[in-house]
């Protein structure tokens, strides 16, 4: 017996998601804030990862990964208003990253970490 079996298949995009953890900046010691960011619009049109502080606070590094089992484009920083930009054509996929913000002056209240991605 042999035959052709035909099978449908039809991809669609989702969304721009963001999953992190609550934390809080503190006195003393520098906090690493890690954050997933999965952009699965399929449309390559780049974003913007955006801190909401109710105090000034400062990012000394940002590391990005591919999560586990995805094939993805890692963030190329563009010009950014945002503390990163994912230029067009990049940031695609399920990206895991690491904020790592400074430690606030001694003394000073905590402050907690509100990220965005747009």
């Amino acid at each position: 017996m042999a035959g052709n079996i035909n099978v449908g298949l039809a991809l669609h995009s989702g969304g721009l998601t963001l999953q992190m953890p609550a934390l809080k900046a503190v006195a003393g010691h520098p906090v690493q804030v890690p954050l997933t960011i999965a952009d699965a619009r399929g449309t390559g049109a780049g974003w913007t990862l955006k801190l909401d502080a109710s105090a000034p606070v400062t990012i000394t590094a940002i590391t990005a990964r591919c999560a586990a089992g995805s094939t993805c484009t890692l963030p190329k920083a563009a010009d950014a208003a945002g503390i990163l930009q994912a230029a067009r054509d990049s940031g695609m996929g399920v990206i895991q990253l690491v904020v790592t913000v400074a430690p606030l002056h001694s003394g000073s209240a905590s402050v907690p970490l509100a990220f965005s991605v747009a």
